[in-house]
């Protein structure tokens, strides 16, 4: 069972250190990794939905425009609600 992982930093270097560390799990099907460079590019991709079954934003707190903190009250409220 594959399950997803969207990264949001707006520096490109992190979604290539994040393919290295990942790269056998990707390989295996165990993670899929999705990559956003902004907080709007992030909402995007959340409201187009992202398959399969995202289990972890992983998200920068400095960003121009939008930091990471309204990022995620925002994606947090917009998205589904999961049981605590």
């Amino acid at each position: 069972m594959s399950v997803s992982i969207l990264v949001v930093d707006d520096e490109p270097d992190v979604a290539e250190l994040f393919r290295q560390r990942f790269r056998r799990e990707a390989r295996q099907g165990t993670y899929v990794m999705h990559f956003a460079t902004s907080g709007e590019d992030a909402l995007a991709k959340l409201d187009n939905g992202i398959r399969p079954e995202l289990i972890v934003i992983l998200s920068d707190i400095n960003m121009p425009v939008w930091t990471g903190s309204p990022y995620c009250a925002r994606s947090k409220s917009d998205g589904p609600s999961y049981p605590s």
